[in-house]
């Protein structure tokens, strides 16, 4: 019932939209990539090399994790840890803190994901540009205080050795940029994602519109208590563009490719991935936790 809804969509969508809707696909897994590479990075900066490919097949596997069980990122963030543990030895609480670093990170793009969103409503921007470069700047400079509540609100149990280590890394500031730089490319992809969907139904909303979804994306994914917020999140993001005046045929098509990609697509090759590269002993570990 659900895939006819996906054909009856797609057929009625000409050669350009069919086309735009290919791009979409290919940037959702471009942004996989990139999430790969910005892994291997902060691996590479702690000593420990691991090939990108094999990173790649745990993002993958990691993705499919989170969307056939319970809580947002839950699963899928300690089958990274236990795969790269247990395929090239290395101790776990050094890979939870690489992840961890991630997660503090993305708070950067994110605040000012919040404040292009917030532009959208406002009639001079450079109130907004302004507080958002000073809120970033606060993030920065209160850096040992947000690590320590991150790894409060996670419920990851670190030694005080481990904490340092996470909190050392802002001393390496080009390893900082990257990681934020790298970060910042996946958002953007994100909403360009967004952006070539809406095209391929005639649609075509602004990039601070499309931050707002966005962020309203992550919010629903985030609350959400259903496998890979399955029925939040979709009800979530159509529920946000009715509210800013999208017909709601629209918002159901947008909505419905949007999570064929990043919620069906992406779990069927995250099993893939997971059952033929391996996964399966890591995964039989993850349950028995």
């Amino acid at each position: 019932m659900i895939m006819e809804g996906y054909i009856n969509i797609l057929k009625s969508l000409n050669k350009t939209g069919l086309e735009l809707i290919i791009l979409a696909l290919v940037l959702y897994y471009l942004s996989i990539i990139i999430y790969a590479l910005r892994w291997k990075i902060i691996l590479d900066s702690m000593g420990k090399n691991v090939p990108l490919i094999d990173l790649l097949k745990a993002v993958l596997s990691s993705i499919f994790v989170n969307n056939v069980t319970p809580i947002s990122r839950g699963g899928g963030e300690i089958l990274r840890v236990i795969w790269i543990s247990k395929k090239y030895k290395i101790p776990l609480s050094l890979s939870t803190v690489s992840i961890l670093y991630e997660r503090i990170m993305e708070a950067f793009p994110v605040t000012i994901l919040l404040f292009l969103g917030l532009t959208y409503f406002a009639r001079h921007i450079i109130y907004f540009v302004s507080l958002a470069i000073f809120v970033v700047v606060l993030i920065w400079l209160n850096w040992e205080e947000l690590t320590k509540l991150s790894v409060k609100i996670i419920n990851v149990k670190l030694t005080a050795e481990e904490l340092m280590d996470i909190i050392s890394l802002k001393r390496k500031f080009s390893l900082n940029i990257l990681v934020v730089g790298l970060s910042s490319v996946v958002w953007f992809l994100d909403m360009l994602r967004l952006k070539l969907i809406a095209l391929a139904f005639g649609w075509n909303p602004s990039i601070r519109f499309l931050a707002i979804v966005s962020l309203a994306n992550l919010i629903f994914g985030l609350m959400a208590f259903t496998p890979g917020g399955i029925g939040i999140v979709e009800g979530g993001l159509i529920g946000t563009l009715t509210y800013f005046g999208i017909p709601p045929t629209l918002a159901l098509s947008i909505t419905l490719i949007e999570r064929f990609i990043s919620y069906v697509l992406s779990s069927m090759v995250g099993g893939i991935i997971l059952v033929t590269s391996g996964g399966t002993d890591i995964w039989k570990v993850l349950k028995s936790r």
